[in-house]
């Protein structure tokens, strides 16, 4: 991702794309040549939401008076990026299958038992996830418990009850993109109307305090999304470590142009050709062990598009609203 070009040398988007490559600062010119970028929102399926597919109004533009300096570097950059490899053969979770029952918070939620987006038990009546993924009337989805292979037997239970955030936006601003599903009380691992906490079923807690991720966080993420851009669902969780970069870096007119807000991560993987894509969304974003720090929201439509980095919506700053929805 090359964004204004007046990086600092020891800034950490430098370090993670541009390694030991000098940046200098240019002068801003008008733009002559604007490429639109759809975007793809995760939602059950990949603003894209990391679901159904969304156009975004970003543009990314390359200014008329950009040095020749300048133009050889960014060339130099993406090579180094790109080489060996298609952009479009795609590790979105890095390729890497997550050890069975490692992520015994993980949810599949589920149209007609097909996998649509990811979630997250944080209570043992509750399920948290991204609300773009609710497209459809909750008679028809599930929340399936337990899982590691999509398909395998696993728990399967209904939603009596969603709570998107009172201000959520949808597509393409997807802002306070998060939503709360009720499981419904079926079934023999339900007790008093909790889901009963097992070896592969446990909730994952909630952030204590409503402090930021700070820039250069390590975390992880996990789901069940494509493998490949424009490929299959992976058949057994898959997860991949990512870091949190600088939001002003994000809000770049050549990444996301000012609409990454306070209460957004951006995230990038540590190698090329990795991210979540298609079917991660709702799925968790784990930085200290034990709690979950943000929820998987949108990318590009190319997943791995170095000038659109992954965004999730940051847990911590709507702790009190979730906290207070469980109570109700």
């Amino acid at each position: 991702m090359v964004m204004g070009f007046c990086l600092r040398r020891d800034h950490i988007f430098q370090k993670h794309f541009l390694k030991h490559l000098r940046v200098s600062r240019t002068s801003q010119g008008q733009c002559v040549h604007c490429e639109g970028k759809a975007v793809n929102v995760t939602s059950p399926t990949g603003r894209g939401g990391v679901g159904d597919g969304a156009q975004s109004r970003h543009q990314g533009c390359i200014p008329s008076d950009m040095e020749a300096p300048l133009s050889q570097l960014l060339l130099l950059v993406l090579g180094a990026l790109w080489a060996g490899g298609n952009t479009f053969e795609t590790h979105i979770i890095g390729g890497r299958e997550a050890a069975p029952n490692s992520h015994p918070y993980m949810v599949s939620l589920q149209k007609a038992g097909t996998h649509r987006c990811g979630g997250v038990l944080v209570h043992q009546k509750w399920v948290l996830t991204a609300a773009h993924c609710l497209t459809n009337r909750i008679e028809q989805l599930r929340l399936v418990l337990g899982l590691h292979v999509l398909g395998d037997p696993s728990l399967t239970y209904r939603i009596r009850k969603v709570v998107k955030h009172p201000e959520y936006k949808e597509a393409p601003s997807l802002q306070n993109d998060l939503a709360l599903l009720k499981v419904l009380s079926v079934g023999e691992m339900i007790l008093d109307g909790k889901v009963k906490p097992s070896r592969t079923i446990r909730p994952l807690a909630l952030p204590q305090r409503r402090q930021a991720v700070a820039a250069g966080a390590r975390c992880s993420v996990a789901g069940w999304g494509l493998t490949h851009q424009g490929g299959q669902l992976a058949k057994a969780l898959q997860e991949l470590d990512v870091h949190v970069l600088d939001a002003r870096m994000c809000n770049n007119s050549r990444f996301w142009n000012g609409d990454i807000t306070p209460d957004m991560i951006c995230l990038a993987a540590n190698a090329k050709n990795q991210a979540p894509c298609k079917g991660d969304s709702g799925g968790p974003v784990v930085c200290r062990r034990g709690q979950v720090a943000g929820i998987v929201s949108f990318s590009s439509n190319v997943c791995t598009d170095i000038f659109k980095p992954s965004v999730a919506t940051a847990v911590a700053p709507y702790t009190p609203w979730i906290k207070k929805t469980i109570r109700r």
